[in-house]
């Protein structure tokens, strides 16, 4: 690629995010219903043809790229795990990783749990399962599993993930209640979940 070609598609890049961006800032003051396309190439400082350009679908695929953006996260985040020491002590590290990443995406995942039920097309559940199969394969498979059953060290890995993301999605977008910072007893639940593979 030559350094132009390079150039342009970092633009282009820089251009999507600046939309998603501010699409995130004006779904989090405005319902996503009364808001245009107009208000969102207003609020990122570009034309509506550019947010068309990038987002054909507009407001809903604007919605999409939001999703991806969490998926995109939590795919990192799970690599991270997999790749980790399984100890207490590095499962502690990690869950609060995942913490700092939540809270930063705390109000994308706002915005995309509010406007993705309105956007939602059918079959896009898929998306949500076909995730969740790739974070449980990650975490599931490997010789730290040796001698536990596969679908053992399936079922561990899902709940595991399932835990991380209820209770993260929940305390990162100020729905936990005042009990305290839950982070070091959900580390504890997943080096439950994931002790026979544990170092």
């Amino acid at each position: 690629m030559t350094s132009r070609a390079a150039l342009r598609e970092e633009q282009k890049t820089a251009t999507r995010h600046r939309v998603l961006d501010a699409a995130v800032r004006v779904f989090t003051e405005t319902p996503f219903g009364s808001v245009s396309v107009a208000d969102l190439a207003a609020a990122a400082g570009v034309t509506r043809m550019t947010v068309y350009a990038h987002f054909p679908d507009g407001k809903a695929d604007i919605v999409r790229g939001l999703i991806a953006r969490v998926y995109a996260t939590a795919d990192g985040l799970y690599t991270d795990l997999a790749e980790a020491d399984w100890t207490r002590e590095a499962i502690g590290a990690w869950v609060s990783a995942a913490a700092r990443a939540w809270q930063e995406l705390a109000p994308t995942i706002r915005v995309v749990t509010t406007a993705g039920v309105i956007t939602r097309e059918p079959g896009e559940r898929g998306q949500y399962v076909e995730a969740h199969a790739r974070y449980v394969a990650l975490l599931s498979t490997g010789p730290r599993w040796a001698g536990v059953a596969a679908d053992e060290a399936r079922q561990r890995a899902l709940m595991a993930v399932l835990q991380v993301e209820c209770v993260l999605t929940v305390w990162a977008t100020g729905a936990w209640p005042d009990a305290g910072e839950p982070l070091e007893l959900l580390a504890d639940a997943v080096c439950h979940l994931l002790a026979p593979a544990l170092g």
